[in-house]
């Protein structure tokens, strides 16, 4: 804390960081005034007489009988090289995504520019030989799909580097559902997929924003549908909606082969996917677009053996100044 004498522990606020000092001056004044009995707070002291150092404290306070009388007793810790770690930690855990994103970039990119590569070889072929314009025909379509595959991952990865910012409402969950549903029914009628739909009437309305949760059960629809792609037997999709303590859960169910143990942990990162023609973001934006709600997202087996994805968005009170729906 700086040389002897002090007038009290902590007394000064003037070495305490600007940005730390509003929580400490409220979390000090609760506890001297008796509005809580215990604290804990950690900010950024500069020591006196060492304005070269920054540290970081831990400080526990809680309310003792000391001498027949009621006192504050405080526990101070210097927590300096424990941030120092966290951060390096921090730091580490970031590069690691970093590299592993930019690894699922370089795969998805990296099959259509090889195709692309091949293509142009083959212009180059068929200008040399004199070929018919039927086939340099075939060979620009082939080109121009291979550059929509790339802009599609670029599309993706920019989509969920940096989301657009949800546009709240006061609205029923069972809107977007049904929405997303609808949207689906005739190729899933196409596919010969039978679904169920079971959404809880009168449920309580909720902050959201009605066309990310649409992209949401959308992609959880087509997941779905892929999963149950050239299987034999029964097809079939269940979207239920339900009222569970403070949220209103969503649950997607499908009769597909399910989803392995050991993949369910990453089911939600970036470019991890069991498809081949797949980019692997999709789940992982729906996972934001959830957390961006103040939700859960998770998934487990069903009992048909197939997986089942619970989108669980909060009852919260919203702001007053949120249109309604």
């Amino acid at each position: 804390m700086g040389p002897l004498p002090r007038s009290h522990v902590l007394g000064d606020y003037d070495n305490i960081h600007p940005d730390d000092l509003d929580k400490v001056k409220s979390s000090f004044q609760d506890i001297l005034v008796g509005n809580s009995r215990v604290m804990e707070i950690d900010f950024r002291y500069t020591p006196k007489g060492d304005i070269s150092r920054r540290i970081w404290i831990f400080c526990r306070a809680h309310v003792i009988d000391f001498r027949q009388k009621e006192a504050v007793l405080f526990n101070m810790m210097d927590m300096t090289e424990i941030k120092s770690l966290e951060k390096m930690v921090l730091v580490q855990d970031k590069m690691a995504s970093l590299g592993h994103v930019t690894a699922g970039i370089a795969h998805e990119i990296r099959n259509p520019l090889s195709g692309i590569n091949i293509y142009v070889n083959t212009l180059e072929k068929y200008f040399d030989r004199g070929e018919s314009l039927e086939k340099v025909k075939n060979v620009f379509h082939q080109l121009q799909s291979a550059s929509q595959k790339i802009e599609s991952v670029i599309r993706r990865v920019m989509d969920f580097a940096k989301p657009g910012d949800p546009k709240f409402v006061v609205a029923d969950v069972n809107q977007p559902v049904e929405e997303a549903i609808n949207l689906t029914a005739v190729s899933l009628r196409k596919s010969g997929i039978e679904l169920e739909k079971n959404l809880g009437p009168d449920l309580p309305k909720c902050r959201l924003d009605p066309q990310l949760i649409e992209e949401v059960i959308l992609n959880l629809i087509n997941n779905a549908v892929d999963a149950m792609r050239g299987q034999d037997g029964e097809k079939h999709i269940r979207v239920s909606s339900s009222l569970q303590d403070d949220s209103v859960l969503i649950q997607v169910s499908d009769t597909g082969p399910g989803i392995p143990f050991t993949e369910k942990r990453k089911m939600f990162e970036p470019f991890f996917t069991t498809k081949t023609e797949s980019t692997g973001i999709g789940l992982s934006i729906c996972h934001r677009i959830i957390l961006d709600h103040g939700g859960i997202i998770d998934v487990a087996d069903n009992e048909w053996g197939g997986a089942e994805f619970r989108v669980s968005i909060p009852i919260t009170q919203p702001p007053t100044d949120l249109p309604a729906r």
